[in-house]
């Protein structure tokens, strides 16, 4: 279960979420400190990360989101240029928009993972529309599969057609393989 984004959370609440009974004692300095199980840094939204908390995860509200058992989820990458140039590029933010940065990748790239994202973060990907060598009327192959979700991009188009997937959350423990193959 995830805490809920907004409304009430009480102490009931955090317990069920930390695995305790919900009508089992609480102390916010215990839970937020650890002391009923680490917190989970695999979750973007949790109580010590120091984003938009009003008291330093000692508030009900610091915990807005939080998912205990969140596991990473991997975003690999499958380039292969053969006949025409093949870019990609992956744009990730945080759960509250801010920019976390790109990462472009050129050439024949296979990354196992190409990198790990925590559970609420968010992920653009844009497939490049400029052949800077090669035939521009090749088409190539742009995959995005999910082991949980299936296909979620799926397509056979030219190399000059420009293509983005915007607005990627990814599920706990997901596998995602982002694929341009010319």
């Amino acid at each position: 279960m995830t805490l809920q984004l907004s409304g009430t959370i009480n102490s009931g609440n955090i317990n069920v979420e930390l695995g305790k009974q919900y009508s089992s004692y609480m102390s916010i300095w215990h839970a937020r400190n650890g002391y009923y199980g680490a917190i989970n840094g695999q979750s973007e939204r949790h109580p010590t990360n120091g984003v938009s908390k009003t008291n330093s995860g000692y508030a009900y509200s610091d915990w807005y989101g939080y998912r205990h058992n969140a596991v990473q989820a991997n975003l690999n990458l499958y380039q292969r240029e053969r006949y025409v140039d093949a870019d990609t590029r992956a744009w990730r933010f945080r759960y509250d928009g801010q920019d976390l940065g790109q990462s472009w990748m050129y050439n024949t790239t296979f990354l196992r993972p190409w990198f790990y994202m925590p559970i609420g973060q968010r992920v653009d990907i844009y497939f490049d529309s400029v052949a800077s060598w090669g035939s521009s009327w090749r088409s190539q192959y742009r995959r995005i599969y999910s082991n949980q979700r299936g296909y979620l991009l799926n397509v056979y188009e030219r190399v000059t057609t420009y293509r983005n997937y915007s607005g990627l959350y990814p599920n706990s423990g997901e596998q995602i393989t982002v694929t341009n193959d010319s």
